[in-house]
């Protein structure tokens, strides 16, 4: 195995896989980041607003707006960039597309390094996280606050874990980000009990400093919320719209066991969420929330999943039997594959049958290559491994085909996008103040860098915003999507009302 699977770190591949996975993540990313209708809605415009004004100092979010979970990393990452190229789509996401390749060469790392893989192997490892299809890339771009960073925090994690006051750091940022890096501590507490040491002296002492870090971070962060801008400028926690939970309490609301929904709720998620996850089901991107008239997806695509899966995990369960020890090496693999089923147990088992939107299981991605990493290190029977290869290349190109039928739309004739045509119809007519619903109100606020101030009339999250719209009521309009007494149509769909 080790002649054709495992080289050193220093390889003269090294270069060329880098340059590689980071020009497939471009290029899985650039239409998302780029053309702003593509893939773009209010949620991600609050975060944008949030930026803007950290940039121009006019505010101090510690959180979301309007929420008191959900820490607002990702507006703070975007400021510095809004400072330099000014507020847009593509200056908001292009920090998450830096973290989409610090993590894609992190996985690299870890496999060269410590799982002992030749870097062109490696990349194959990891090519579930670099090249999904454009209905799940799309979420590891999306500026809401919460998708891809606990892809970082899980690897970084692992990279800490003998270094307990920087691993409490990561968790206690982490898991006030996005409670899902919980999955990453599971885990390592997992792999470590596994192996003996976790309730050692060293062991013990090693975890508590870590916890006493993680409190520390939360402690700080509690403090630092009574300070902070929580709906906008010149707010503070007093002018939440609605009470909301913190990040415990948040992931305790969602927890829900029903011991006779489970068997469906995983049969569920093997045969419908994971499918679409990895891009096989045969879907309209639109579905996605992507404005694009292509498609992903391939038919029997689910197969190719089963032979991608079963295969590593027979083979692994062999070797592990018939080797009868544990080596080093399988550590991370093992690791990384905890995580993602944990993710995805978490979200077919406590929802009480519930399968929810795709965001709320992204992990398996990244367990899943862990899998493929392992599965890679304890193959010794060429003729399998060619097979496994060969059915990883054929899913790899499945899920190229869906961007390279999105690229081909976005470069010839790209969709106008509702939105934007919304704001232009704002702009024609020298409206510079209106009313609308939530999923129309930040985004316009946001495109136009505020210069049209847009008061979401059903869940507000920037309360300057109602002042600043009703002190110039006369000049307003309210914006519809169903007919108005004395507004008129601007376009099929949507109309302006009086005020």
């Amino acid at each position: 195995m080790r002649d054709w699977s495992t080289a050193s770190f220093s390889s003269r591949e090294w270069p060329i896989v880098l340059s590689v996975a980071t020009l497939l993540i471009i290029l899985r990313s650039a239409v998302f980041v780029f053309w702003p209708q593509s893939y773009f809605d209010s949620d991600q415009a609050i975060h944008g607003l949030m930026a803007k004004h950290i940039a121009e100092l006019r505010a101090f979010p510690v959180f979301m707006y309007g929420q008191s979970y959900l820490l607002a990393v990702e507006a703070w990452l975007a400021a510095p960039f809004f400072v330099v190229a000014g507020a847009s789509v593509a200056t908001l996401k292009l920090p998450l597309l830096i973290i989409n390749i610090a993590v894609t060469l992190l996985l690299l790392r870890i496999f060269c390094r410590e799982v002992g893989l030749k870097p062109a192997l490696a990349l194959l490892a990891t090519i579930f996280f670099v090249l999904p299809a454009p209905g799940t890339a799309t979420q590891l771009v999306e500026a809401s606050g919460e998708n891809i960073e606990p892809f970082l925090y899980i690897v970084l994690i692992w990279l800490t874990r003998n270094r307990p006051n920087w691993c409490g750091l990561i968790l206690g940022v982490g898991f006030l980000n996005r409670e899902f890096t919980i999955y990453g501590l599971a885990a390592l507490l997992t792999v470590e009990a596994a192996h003996g040491v976790l309730f050692t002296r060293e062991g013990i002492v090693r975890r508590l400093r870590m916890l006493r870090t993680t409190a520390e971070v939360w402690l700080l962060v509690t403090w630092l919320k009574q300070y902070s801008s929580a709906a906008g400028p010149g707010t503070s926690l007093a002018d939440l719209y609605v009470a909301t939970p913190d990040n415990v309490r948040e992931l305790l609301n969602r927890v829900c066991i029903d011991p006779r929904t489970m068997p469906a709720a995983v049969w569920a998620g093997l045969s419908t969420h994971l499918p679409k996850l990895f891009g096989m089901t045969p879907q309209p991107l639109v579905e996605y929330g992507i404005d694009s008239g292509a498609r992903q997806g391939l038919p029997w695509g689910f197969l190719l999943l089963a032979g991608i899966g079963g295969i590593a995990i027979v083979r692994i369960a062999m070797t592990i039997a018939g080797e009868r020890r544990w080596r080093a090496e399988y550590d991370p693999c093992a690791y990384l594959a905890l995580v993602g089923l944990f993710s995805f147990g978490a979200y077919t088992l406590l929802r009480c049958g519930v399968i929810g939107i795709m965001r709320y299981e992204l992990l398996s991605l990244i367990g899943a290559t862990g899998l493929a990493a392992w599965y890679l290190r304890i193959e010794r029977v060429r003729m399998i491994a060619t097979l496994w290869v060969a059915l990883t290349i054929a899913w790899a190109l499945g899920t190229s085909a869906g961007h390279a039928r999105l690229w081909a739309e976005y470069l010839t004739h790209p969709p106008t996008g509702v939105k934007l045509l919304v704001i232009r119809q704002l702009e024609s007519r020298g409206i510079h103040y209106a009313y609308a619903d939530y999923w129309l109100a930040y985004y316009i606020a946001f495109l136009t860098n505020e210069r049209i101030v847009v008061h979401s009339t059903d869940l507000s999250r920037i309360v300057e915003y109602r002042r600043i719209v009703d002190a110039h009521r006369s000049e307003a309009v309210r914006i519809l999507r169903s007919p108005c007494p004395g507004g008129h149509q601007v376009f099929t769909g949507v109309y302006f009302c009086p005020p």
